[in-house]
């Protein structure tokens, strides 16, 4: 075997391998768009989740949802290149709507102990969400004693934060949206906010945000973003568990989050309307 011939086999080989990574997405969506017939037919992805925020009113800002549900089904709705139709229902009608087919896929932040409703194939990500705190770096809060009787606000789809703010004895202070809730926090309406841990950090990042910087963690329960898929479609489950590993492979989570804080920020610097409590 000459050497010539070894240098012919590995540069087709590597030929074989570019050709295979660039036709890589088209297979995936090919695959995807049959695996999601029914949506395809139906000509939209119906998706359960446990809010659904209303559309902005004609001249109404922008605001950034709670929770990173949205940009995530967002981005899969790109990949089966389909619009997304969002439907506000519990776990246990999630189930029912997965059998009867009316809907295609459900995602909700659930504890390790929730129950599994028959009929239905979870899928986890690994994003962990679970509340931490928002302060003033000059706080004399410094752990969960200390919440009781403040005032927290926080958004009002915030489920966990608000059961964990509650069981510490503070008083809770709901807004509409996450960066409303921020504002109050800034403008010194609260005595901390409760955003979720994950997305925590990338505010932090922002200079703006420095003395607000002080935190506890409420809980040591996080719970899992979970796609549901009827337990018939185990296809259809097999292809999710991969592009979620696509997914954390090219740090999808972290730049959701960084996204997040970053629409947030914004948000809270154009509608904070006083200066920051205590300068």
């Amino acid at each position: 075997m000459t050497i010539a011939y070894v240098r012919f086999v590995l540069f087709g080989m590597l030929l074989l391998s570019a050709c295979a990574a660039a036709l890589a997405p088209q297979w995936a969506h090919a695959a995807a768009a049959d695996l999601f017939a029914q949506a395809a037919a139906r000509g939209d992805l119906r998706v359960a989740v446990t809010h659904v925020t209303p559309p902005a009113v004609p001249g109404a800002k922008v605001r950034t949802a709670d929770r990173l549900d949205a940009p995530a089904i967002a981005a899969l709705a790109k990949i089966l290149n389909l619009p997304v139709k969002l439907m506000q229902l519990a776990p246990a009608e999630a189930a029912a709507a997965l059998a009867e087919g009316s809907i295609d896929l459900a995602l909700y932040s659930l504890p390790a102990t929730a129950p599994e409703p028959p009929g239905v194939t979870r899928v986890p990500t690994s994003y962990r969400t679970y509340p931490k705190a928002v302060i003033r770096t000059d706080t004399d809060i410094d752990s969960r004693a200390d919440l009781k009787g403040r005032t927290v606000c926080l958004a009002g789809t915030a489920e966990h934060a608000a059961l964990e703010a509650t069981a510490a004895g503070a008083v809770l202070l709901p807004f509409a949206v996450p960066s409303d809730a921020l504002v109050a926090v800034r403008e010194g309406r609260c005595d901390l906010g409760l955003i979720d841990q994950t997305v925590w950090q990338p505010l932090m990042d922002y200079p703006e945000w420095k003395k607000f910087s002080a935190t506890i963690e409420l809980s040591d329960h996080p719970r899992t973003l979970t796609w549901l898929v009827s337990s018939e479609h185990t296809q259809e489950a097999d292809w999710l568990r991969a592009r979620m590993q696509q997914w954390d492979s090219a740090g999808q989570w972290a730049s959701f989050s960084k996204q997040w804080a970053t629409d947030v920020a914004f948000d809270v610097y154009l509608d904070q309307e006083v200066p920051d409590c205590h300068g």
